[in-house]
Parts: C-alpha cells; sequence; structure tokens
C-alpha cells in the first residue's frame, strides 16, 4: 500500500525571513502529475495576503538530486516577496500557511514561522533530536494536516516528545480549547518543554516517562515493553509517533501500539514513522544504497549497530501490518520514506496514519 498518488504536491517552504522593507519566503514546489502550480494563497497568521511578487520555475538542482524521478525538481525553487506594509502589526509571531493551487484545487499546505519568539533549546538537545529544529517542526506540521487531517481543536497526544520540537510548532497551530500532552524518557528534555513551551501555551503538558533506554535512559526504571501511558482511555482524537518506533524493539512498538489505540477516542488517527523492511527496502540495503544498515536481527528487530541497538531499529513490514490489523486499527495511509535509498518519497522514515474505528 503506498498512497503517495493521493497528493497533489510536494514541497516545502524552507525560509521566511524579514528584509529591509518585506517578509522574503523560500522554498520549493512541484506537482507529483506535472500539472502546472497555478497560483498560491497566502496566510500569515489569520490573515490573507493577495499582494506579493512571486518569482518560481527557478533552477533546484538540490530538488533534483534528491528527487531525481519528481516531475520538474529541476525548476521547482521559487521566492515570494510580501511587501511589509501589507502585513497587519499583530500577524508578526503567527503560523504562515502557503497552498499550491494545481487545476484549481488546494495542493498540500506548506508552513512556516514569522519571526517566531518563542524560544528553542540548547542546540545540543535540538541535536539530540536530529537537528534543523524549526523546519523539521514545521514541516511535520503540514504532514498532521495534510494527511492525517488534523484540526486547532482537537485533542492530541506526542509520544516521545524529545525536547519539544513537534510541540514547537503545534503552539502555533492549535488553539487555545486544544489539549496538547506529551511524554518523553529525557528528563532534561520535559523540564525544558514545561517551563518554556508550557509557559506559553498552558494548555500544553509534558511528563517524564523513568523508562530505561540504552541510549537516552540508562538510568531508567521501567522497561518499555510493560510501560503504560499515564492517561485514561479514548482520551485523544490524534496521537503522533515521530522517529519513536526506531528506536524500539518489536515487543515494545506492539505494546505501544496497544497504548495507542486505547487512549485514541473511536475514529481517531495516529501518525507514526518507522524503518520497514520489504522487498524494496532490503534490496537497496543489500545494494549499499540505504542511510541505515539494517541487517543485525535481534529480537525480532533489525538494528544497524550491535553494541547500542536502539540508536536504529527496523521492522519488517508485514509484522508491522500484522501488529496493526490485530488491534483493530485501519491502515488509511502509507507513504515510503528516503531512509533506503529511494528515489522518491514524503519524508525521511515511513509513515504511517492509522485510524480506530
Amino acid at each position: 500500500m503506498t498512497l503517495t498518488q493521493s497528493l497533489k504536491t510536494l514541497g516545502c517552504l524552507g525560509d521566511v525571513t524579514l528584509e529591509a522593507n518585506h517578509a522574503r519566503l523560500k522554498g520549493w514546489i512541484t506537482s507529483i502529475q506535472g500539472k502546472p502550480i497555478d497560483q498560491f494563497k497566502l496566510m500569515i497568521g489569520n490573515q490573507e495576503i493577495t499582494e506579493f511578487k512571486l518569482e518560481r520555475n527557478l533552477p533546484s538542482p538540490d530538488v533534483q538530486k534528491l528527487f531525481p524521478t519528481l516531475p520538474n525538481s529541476d525548476q521547482a525553487r521559487f521566492f515570494i516577496y510580501v511587501p511589509l506594509d501589507k502585513i497587519a502589526p499583530n500577524q508578526f509571531n503567527t503560523l504562515v500557511q502557503l497552498i499550491p493551487i494545481v487545476n484549481g484545487e488546494a495542493g498540500e499546505i506548506l508552513f512556516n514561522l514569522l519571526e517566531s519568539t518563542l524560544p528553542v533549546p540548547e542546540k545540543e538537545d535540538r541535536l539530540g533530536v536530529g537537528g534543523s529544529f524549526k523546519f523539521v517542526a514545521c514541516d511535520f506540521l503540514g504532514h498532521f494536516v495534510n494527511k492525517a487531517q488534523l484540526k486547532p481543536h482537537e485533542s492530541i497526544l506526542d509520544a516521545g516528545c524529545g525536547v519539544g520540537r513537534m510541540a514547537y510548532s503545534l503552539s502555533y497551530y492549535l488553539d487555545d480549547t486544544a489539549r496538547y500532552e506529551g511524554f518523553d524518557i529525557v528528563e532534561k528534555w520535559i523540564n525544558w518543554s514545561q517551563s518554556v513551551i508550557h509557559e506559553h501555551r498552558p494548555n500544553f503538558n509534558f511528563q517524564w516517562a523513568n523508562i530505561y533506554n540504552k541510549r537516552y535512559n540508562t538510568e531508567g526504571t521501567i522497561k518499555v515493553e510493560d510501560y503504560s501511558f499515564p492517561y485514561g482511555n479514548e482520551q485523544f482524537d490524534f496521537v503522533l509517533l515521530t522517529s519513536v518506533f526506531t528506536h524500539l524493539y518489536a515487543n515494545a512498538v506492539q505494546n505501544y501500539l496497544q497504548e495507542v489505540y486505547r487512549v485514541l477516542k473511536p475514529g481517531g488517527r495516529c501518525l507514526c514513522t518507522f524503518f520497514l523492511l520489504n522487498e524494496e527496502s532490503e534490496a537497496l540495503i543489500k545494494a549499499g544504497k540505504s542511510s541505515q544498515n539494517l541487517i543485525h536481527e535481534i529480537e525480532g528487530s533489525f538494528c544497524s549497530d550491535l553494541d547500542i541497538p536502539e540508536a536504529s531499529m527496523g521492522h519488517r513490514e508485514s509484522s508491522v501490518m500484522q501488529w496493526i490489523e490485530a488491534l483493530g486499527f485501519t491502515v488509511s495511509a502509507k507513504y515510503n520514506g528516503l531512509w533506503c535509498g529511494r528515489n522518491f518519497g514524503t519524508n525521511y522514515q515511513d509513515m504511517l496514519i492509522l485510524k480506530k474505528p
């Protein structure tokens, strides 16, 4: 099951900067079917911007290198210039939404922030969750909204929230009626998130889970395969797990999936990322194309490093699908990742959208 063909566009809004007399938006965009982008709809905060200068179809060799089979990937770069006097003063420090229009229909919304004043963690902690803090936060917000139809008022659980990277962009997207809960095994990261993001948005709460992990929490006292999420049944509309199952053994993945099912409301969705091993990805690993050399089988999972297996873990796609379906989930979408050396993907890791009946 690969549902990337349901997407109309692929791109990113990589940079939003203030210059002398305008705001500059830099990114790239192309239609997956090769159709031209007719126009853009631009929202800054709750203000629609209709007057801006657009430069598009500019050379983008970096995009073509990453997506060699994507139509027009060699000329996908764009710049948008918005005069500062067209932006209402109260729309600074807000979310930017750029919506490409193809054949009169909206494509994938691209997100970024205009002059965000919310502090970011220290560099060491940002690198601890992979770096590119704000960019990845906004990129994943796009996945949540475009692929899982996240709404601003919904209740959200961020399982394995790290140092608040996903919470950062969500704090600009969710409204005051929403509920955000996050937990993680690194106490320092939870303390930062609670003191900074919770202070900014009181409906965002963070809890420390003292789970043992050979890489992230060697003093932990709880086994991850035995951990129960500290929330009641059927409390959340949406659960996200980004780069969580890529650090867990098979039995822990099964436990977390069971907990996700328990805490989701009927009709709730889950977005989760994996390194899924199947015929294609295993062939690419064998050919030396993959960034993850997941060749060592250990306790039903596969790792690159036998000394610290949790550093990077993959799972057989057939097994994952069995675990998911046995719980009663349906897989509403699957998006292949770039991690194994594919020519096309919508994210680095493989992504699944699950739905509870």
